[in-house]
């Protein structure tokens, strides 16, 4: 909560940066609010233990082996390798070419003067790693050679975690750059009336959530035990994820999964300002949990990765509070069973939304059945059948009751 205030009191402070447009370009300015949130709860959890749960990857406290510049150095090179792919996929594929990244070009050039630090903390982390080897150092002894036997499990995990981040980091810097340049034109506008409210309470929630991803992405490494641990590790898991974000979405989303006809809740609404209101309120409701659904993962957001099980904030309440909240909010925004085509395409409006809300249904079984490799998600998704929120949901639909690796071999 510390770093969400944070967050939210720079992301106020650096308004004024946004009408200045010459200072905008030159500079990645949503990045002083990201850098606050880290520093906020970097601090707080090295000062308070418990507020974490450290990983068997982590850094120790204090110096474990001496100082090797060998193993060093084969880290940089295994970095220099992995930035070296990444590059090589942002100038092959045409979808970067365009304008649409800009914000993420000038992020890369904001954070561009750290690198100079990446070999001193590299230094500083070799006396510290827990683990006996790391992906850097198997991954750049493809380049200096001495290869062990574990490498190959080591690299592949290395390079599913960077193509997560070399994927999902350009889309969030991105949809943050956008989001806020929404949040101060609506705060530009802001009365008393319900819709400009609306408008500013909306676009601050997806502002706080697409905060926290970029957070989530950029701050995965080791000094702040929020490492990847694993990735997906399923094809289909891969699929249904991606399948919602762009340029994928784009696509599927036009062609396939158009669930309405541009008529939208305000406009259908506004002969009723009291229904209005509430209907709205709903709205921001469903949105703000969604928001703190991705702060309650505090330096750790990620899709598609194991980093830590969370079992606090909207999570206490529900496996998975953000899809349920987000797909609600769908509904009640678009309201797909308003057409002015008729009965006929309201009822396709409708079935096309509930397809993708079973597209997250999917993702959430998919990452369900990749978190369950850790013992301490199978003891809270246990827990959830008996306590959750949704658990007599549950006892009602039994398919959609957890079931621990264990029991689905032993049915089987």
């Amino acid at each position: 909560m510390l770093g969400l205030a944070a967050g939210v009191l720079l992301t106020w402070a650096i308004a004024p940066w946004h009408d200045l447009g010459a200072l905008r370009s030159l500079a990645y300015a949503p990045l002083i609010p990201c850098l606050g949130v880290i520093l906020v709860i970097a601090i707080a959890e090295r000062i308070v233990p418990r507020l974490r749960r450290p990983s068997a990857g982590g850094l120790a406290p204090r110096a474990v082996r001496p100082l090797d510049l060998r193993r060093v150095g084969v880290r940089l090179c295994g970095l220099a390798l992995t930035l070296t792919l990444v590059a090589l996929a942002y100038w092959l594929f045409p979808e970067y070419h365009g304008n649409f990244y800009d914000p993420f070009w000038q992020f890369l050039r904001t954070i561009a003067p750290a690198a100079v630090l990446i070999p001193v903390y590299f230094a500083w982390a070799d006396t510290r790693i827990l683990e006996h080897r790391d992906e850097y150092q198997a991954f750049g002894s493809l380049l200096c050679g001495g290869r062990k036997d574990g490498d190959h499990a080591l690299i592949r995990r290395h390079l599913l975690g960077w193509t997560v981040k070399a994927f999902f980091l350009p889309l969030m810097t991105v949809y943050l750059s956008g989001e806020l340049h929404a949040l101060y034109g609506a705060l530009g506008g802001v009365s008393v009336r319900v819709m400009p409210v609306y408008q500013v309470l909306f676009h601050l929630s997806y502002a706080v959530d697409l905060l926290f991803c970029v957070v989530g992405y950029s701050a995965a490494i080791r000094l702040f035990d929020s490492e990847i641990r694993s990735t997906e590790p399923t094809v289909a898991g891969w699929l249904v994820a991606l399948m919602c974000y762009q340029p994928f979405y784009s696509v599927i989303g036009r062609f396939y999964l158009q669930y309405d006809d541009d008529v939208y809740w305000d406009n259908w609404l506004a002969a009723w300002p009291a229904v209005q209101a509430v209907w709205g309120s709903l709205i921001l409701l469903l949105a703000s949990t969604y928001a703190l659904c991705t702060a309650a993962f505090g330096l750790r957001f990620s899709n598609l990765t194991h980093r830590g099980i969370i079992t606090g904030g909207p999570y206490r309440f529900s496996k998975h509070p953000a899809y349920l909240a987000k797909n609600a909010s769908w509904w009640l925004i678009s309201i797909p069973f308003v057409s002015a085509q008729g009965a006929g395409a309201a009822l396709r409006n409708c079935c096309l939304l509930a397809l993708l809300n079973l597209v997250y249904y999917a993702r959430a079984r998919t990452e369900e059945r990749h978190l369950s490799r850790d013992p301490v998600y199978v003891e809270y998704a246990l827990w959830m059948n008996e306590h959750g929120l949704l658990r007599r949901l549950g006892r009602a639909f039994p398919f959609l009751r957890y079931r621990a690796p264990v029991q689905d071999a032993l049915e089987r």
